[in-house]
This record gives C-alpha cells, sequence and structure tokens, in this order.
C-alpha cells in the first residue's frame, strides 16, 4: 500500500495538522466525492496545506449490519488509489469498531478531528452524518468550528438526470445502477467505467467446446452487473484485452451457479489465479437459452463482432 495510505491514527505524521479534512466512506470515489475533494484541494492550495481523506475499514454497515450489508462499489485499495488521484495528499483509514461506532458525535470531533488532525478547514457533502447513531451533523460540525477555530464548507450534491428524474449521485444509486446492468448509467455518476477486480477461478471448461474459452472471475465482495451480456475491457497481466463478458447460470447448458465470465478477445492461453479488472463499457442484451450450442455459438459470434464494434 502507498506510502500516503496509512492505517490507524497513531501511523500520522505530526505535519498533517492543520489540513484541510474530509471525512466519509467514499465507496466508488464518484463524481460527488471528487466534488468534494476538489473543493478541498482548492482550499488547501489557498492556505498552503495539505487534504487529508479520513475513512473506515470495514465499512460501517458491514459492522451493524453484517447480515445486510451492500456489496463494494470497489475494493478499499483502489479507492485508496481514487482518492489520492480526486486530490488527497493522505488517505487514512481507521479499522471500524463497535465502539468506534458507538461514539458521540461530539467525542468523535473533540478525540479524532480536534486531537489527530486539528484541521484549518473541513469539507463534507449536505447529507454527511457521524458519530453514535449518525447523531453528528454538519451543523454541529459549524458549532465545532466556531469553538475551535475552523472552517467549514459543505458543498451541493452533484446531480444526473436519470428517467427523466433529477437524482443526487450517491453511492446506493450506483450500487442500484450495476445491480440491474445499467452499467452504462453507472459509468456517468462514476466518471469513468464501473471496473469488476477478481480473481480469475477454474470452471466448467464449456466455452472451449464452442470455441470460445473463457476466464472466470470470482470478485469475492464486490457488486456485479445484473445479469447479461456486455461489452467490457479486460486489463490481466499488464495487458488490456476487449472482452465479451457474460453474468448469469448458463442457461443454454441447464441449471447452474451464477458465474461471471469473460472471453478475452485475441488472448491466449489462460489466466489462472491471475488478477483480472473488468471495465464494463455497454450491455448489449440480455442472457438468453438457446436450442442447442450450435446456436449459442452463433450468437456469441455476433457479440464478439459488436465488442469489436465498441470496444475496438
Amino acid at each position: 500500500m502507498s506510502e500516503r495510505c496509512i492505517q490507524g491514527l497513531e501511523a500520522v505524521p505530526d505535519d498533517v495538522r492543520g489540513c484541510v479534512l474530509t471525512i466519509g466512506n467514499f465507496d466508488g470515489v464518484h463524481a460527488g466525492h471528487r466534488h468534494i475533494l476538489t473543493t478541498a484541494r482548492d482550499l488547501a492550495a489557498e492556505r498552503g496545506k495539505q487534504v487529508v481523506a479520513l475513512t473506515f475499514e470495514p465499512p460501517p454497515d458491514l459492522v451493524l449490519r453484517p447480515a445486510d450489508v451492500p456489496m463494494r462499489i470497489a475494493p478499499p485499495e483502489e479507492r485508496c488509489s481514487r482518492l489520492k488521484d480526486a486530490g488527497a495528499d493522505w488517505i487514512v483509514t481507521l479499522r471500524t469498531t463497535g465502539d468506534l461506532l458507538e461514539m458521540p458525535a461530539e467525542a468523535f470531533v473533540d478525540e479524532i478531528v480536534l486531537r489527530r488532525f486539528a484541521p484549518s478547514a473541513m469539507v463534507e457533502g449536505e447529507n454527511f452524518f457521524f458519530g453514535r447513531d449518525r447523531q453528528g451533523t454538519v451543523d454541529l460540525l459549524h458549532r465545532a468550528g466556531i469553538d475551535a477555530g475552523f472552517d467549514v464548507q459543505v458543498v451541493r450534491p452533484i446531480t444526473i438526470t436519470l428517467d427523466g428524474e433529477e437524482i443526487r449521485i450517491s453511492s446506493t444509486l450506483i450500487r442500484r445502477l450495476v445491480s440491474q446492468g445499467r452499467v452504462e448509467d453507472a459509468a456517468r455518476c462514476l466518471g469513468r467505467h464501473f471496473v469488476l477486480y477478481g480473481r480469475v477461478v477454474g470452471g466448467h471448461r464449456r466455452g472451449r467446446l464452442i470455441e470460445y474459452p473463457t476466464a472466470n472471475l470470482d470478485p469475492a465482495q464486490q457488486i456485479t452487473p445484473g445479469d447479461g451480456i456486455y461489452a467490457a475491457l479486460a486489463d490481466v497481466r499488464g495487458r488490456r484485452f476487449p472482452a465479451a463478458v457474460s453474468i448469469g447460470n448458463n442457461p443454454t447448458f441447464g441449471p447452474a451457479e451464477r458465474t461471471i465470465e469473460a472471453f478475452c478477445l485475441d488472448a491466449e492461453g489462460d489466466f489462472y489465479d491471475e488478477r483480472m479488472a473488468l471495465s464494463f463499457v455497454a450491455r448489449l442484451r440480455d442472457q438468453e437459452r438457446f436450442a442447442d450450442a450450435s446456436a449459442l455459438k452463433a450468437r456469441i459470434a455476433r457479440d464478439v463482432q459488436r465488442v469489436r464494434e465498441i470496444c475496438g
């Protein structure tokens, strides 16, 4: 992990005191998050300060509701990289514990915000909440800032028009769009393609029988696009390939577990145990059940041609 990505408050260097601080989960580091970071970056440049993004691992929902936790948009190591790209000089990750989540909002400000960072300014979104039962608000931060001598800047949300309605961009919205297979709309919210990361694992090898061998991806705790066929870009072993991706239960071959299979165009050999990143560019169609393997093969050929046209 980068030296600018710090685990725990004890490792925070003293020279970050007086920073411009922003706090959040930052799952996906979407357009709304980047707006906050850009605002913090501008403030820091005016003051000659550094930008610190304070976040949490595991996500608080995983601790609060372990049986009903939303899947991640991106793994934590990618979050750190995205926050740096968005303008953070330092990313500090706190371990999420029951004690941390039970800390009253005023104590969180005193013991963490002021004692460790003594910020000259904080930047947050309108819907920022913190502390026990999410009782801490931007109004509380404003009051604390008046007493402690730091400024608080609240940025308005970034919105997007979806289905004729203006909607605030959020991690929750992006998860919903991805799960529905609306990867183009998710990309509009993220400001980039949705990327699924995972390890290539063994499959049923049916693709080889119809001359379209696939790499099967295990995405761990990431959310996955809804069932369907997609055009994507596969990054593996330092190379990038256009890829036709099938997500679903392989209806042509009967009931099966849900899989994520990528046919990497013009690739040779297999990628077992390699880490692969799939950038979803477009949804091509729903999954279909074909009469036989020959009909499936013919449809895949058309899908592959569309992938070439879309992804080059």
